[in-house]
């Protein structure tokens, strides 16, 4: 699969979450089997500007190619600005968020609040396009309430400015992440577009990810909250779909190694101080199984560096 001048090996890649999908979680997304990851969101405005913490968000590394670098915003010339800094930082695609729905977002007319004004989120991607030449991608949601759908709509209307390909998280923006996705709309933007068309939302399971592909026609599959603490399901995903192979979970010892291993590489790269302040929510996600989980969330909360954190993860989670 190619979008734009990139070749995908498959079709299962990594969706981008705010606060999660840092560059070692989408390293370790991508030695998992995600054939593509992207960034998670960052503020236009912080980008164009080139502000410390933006940038230290879209640091990227060739270990993680082919990646996508994902920003927010309302306004046409910042957007340009910002993309042409993630073209720089060396991300292979720069992706636009049209879906966003938290509240400081939508209060400033961005995210998911454009997706009930189709006409600006096409001057916003004409401008993009034209001021970077990697290829430009968009995250919409199906419309802005269940009662009006509008990812038809602007899927035609960014294909005819150059947009290389769209994503559709099959809920609304009132819906945020809450009940069941519809998965017949991201259907229904296939059929009426000739760009690559991407789908998110319920896939929690290998089986889901392949079920979505079969319902919806998309060409690809984007793997949100279903891959935190649990990076195997793209090997079981692309087992599946290549040849039916199941692949076991993993083993206790090995869920622990890679979760220190992820630790480590958080470590690393921010620094104690932020390590540890996302140290619950990066690994409580590896320790839902555990029957003990909310003594481990107790436990982690008070982890004062990497030594206790391995001391604790060894203990609680090699069972």
């Amino acid at each position: 699969m190619k979008i734009g001048s990139v070749n995908v090996a498959h079709p299962f890649t990594l969706a981008p979450m705010e606060e999660h999908t840092s560059y070692p979680l989408r390293r370790l997304m991508k030695q998992y089997g995600a054939s593509l990851v992207c960034s998670e969101r960052v503020d236009a405005s912080d980008v164009a500007k080139k502000d410390r913490r933006a940038l230290r968000l879209l640091y990227t590394a060739t270990d993680e190619k082919p990646r996508v670098g994902q920003i927010s915003g309302g306004d046409p010339t910042v957007m340009a600005a910002a993309a042409r800094v993630v073209e720089e930082q060396g991300f292979d695609m720069v992706d636009l968020n049209f879906e966003c729905p938290i509240k400081r977002l939508m209060n400033r007319g961005e995210g998911g609040a454009l997706m009930a004004t189709p006409e600006v989120i096409e001057r916003i991607t004409q401008a993009v396009v034209r001021a970077v030449s990697i290829p430009v991608t968009l995250k919409l949601r199906t419309g802005p309430s269940g009662d009006r759908e509008t990812a038809t709509e602007i899927t035609k209307r960014v294909e005819g400015v150059g947009a290389a390909a769209v994503e559709i998280h099959a809920r609304s923006v009132a819906q945020a992440y809450v009940g069941g996705p519809d998965w017949s709309v991201v259907a229904r933007v296939k059929q009426a577009t000739s760009l690559p068309v991407f789908g998110s939302g319920g896939v929690r399971e290998p089986d889901d990810a392949l079920r979505f592909l079969r319902e919806s026609g998309a060409d690809g599959v984007s793997v949100g909250r279903g891959c935190l603490g649990n990076p195997w399901i793209f090997r079981q995903i692309v087992a599946l779909y290549q040849g039916g192979a199941r692949i076991p979970p993993p083993s206790p010892d090995e869920r622990t190694k890679v979760l220190l291993n992820l630790v480590e590489d958080e470590f690393h790269f921010y620094g104690t101080t932020v390590a540890l302040r996302r140290l619950p929510r990066v690994s409580c996600y590896f320790a839902k199984h555990l029957a003990d989980f909310s003594e481990f969330r107790v436990a982690v909360n008070k982890v004062r560096n990497l030594g206790e954190f391995r001391q604790l993860a060894k203990k609680s989670l090699s069972v």
